[in-house]
């Protein structure tokens, strides 16, 4: 049974009124990425003074948010999420309850908020090229993992070096502009790695495998300018309010 916001809160306000804490589920996003839809928090009355930095529950144009506090000045506090741009102002009395703490956390969230996050996009970079020196560096060989064998006729070792330096373009696409200069930052990233390999001596040097980067970026790069060119396509000769017996069209 769903129970509306005005009732649900109604009866929190009534806990906290009565000394007890409680717990609820958060929904939304404006908290990201410290909270997450889906995360149950702790929340107790508020008996010691607010200061900076403390997530609160409070009453704010009909409606209650769990904001950060960030300000305050003579009675009045001023709040914003950790994802939003903008501040709440209320007064202390509009404060209902303080968060103490977060009881279980929504992890598949968290996860997928830590990579498609603001720095997500960066985050996931990091680690891609670390994973690439960490390929280049590390005595790989000899590890018992077999290479050699043929999947479709392609042998597995050569599979791997593509499918490896695949996103290696996406990662490189909007840092090195414009997107050919990305394209070719790839493949120099890709010859790298194997002249790095020549010099190393517990690691061995194979033309193929700096062909099978070569093709894994471009094979990246390829699938980047046609999902772009798709975007585009869609965007000029959008599909919606299509019905048997008429056409749509777009007029700027």
């Amino acid at each position: 049974m769903e129970v509306s916001n005005d009732i649900y809160f109604a009866l929190v306000e009534e806990r906290i009124a009565e000394g007890q804490p409680v717990t609820i589920t958060l929904r939304g996003t404006s908290m990201q990425p410290t909270l997450c839809t889906g995360d149950t928090l702790l929340l107790e009355p508020v008996t010691l003074p607010l200061k900076p930095g403390d997530i609160v529950l409070f009453r704010y144009r009909g409606r209650h948010l769990l904001h950060r506090i960030v300000a305050m000045t003579d009675g009045r506090i001023a709040l914003r999420g950790d994802n939003c741009e903008n501040c709440e102002e209320c007064e202390l009395s509009d404060v209902v309850a303080r968060m103490r703490k977060v009881v279980k956390k929504a992890r598949m969230r968290h996860a997928l908020v830590w990579c498609t996050g603001p720095r997500g996009l960066r985050r996931l970079r990091h680690l891609y090229f670390a994973l690439l020196a960490f390929l280049m560096w590390a005595p790989l060989n000899g590890v018992g993992i077999p290479l050699n064998n043929y999947v479709f006729g392609l042998r597995t070792d050569h599979l791997l070096h593509a499918s490896v330096f695949v996103p290696c373009v996406f990662f490189l696409w909007g840092v090195v502009k414009p997107g050919w200069m990305s394209w070719l930052t790839a493949v120099g990233i890709g010859v790298l790695t194997e002249s790095v390999q020549y010099l190393l001596p517990y690691r061995g040097f194979d033309i193929n495998d700096m062909i099978a980067n070569f093709l894994g970026v471009t094979l990246g790069w390829g699938a980047i300018v046609l999902c772009r060119q798709a975007v585009r396509r869609r965007r000029r000769y959008p599909r919606h309010g299509k019905r048997e017996g008429y056409t749509s069209r777009r007029v700027d």
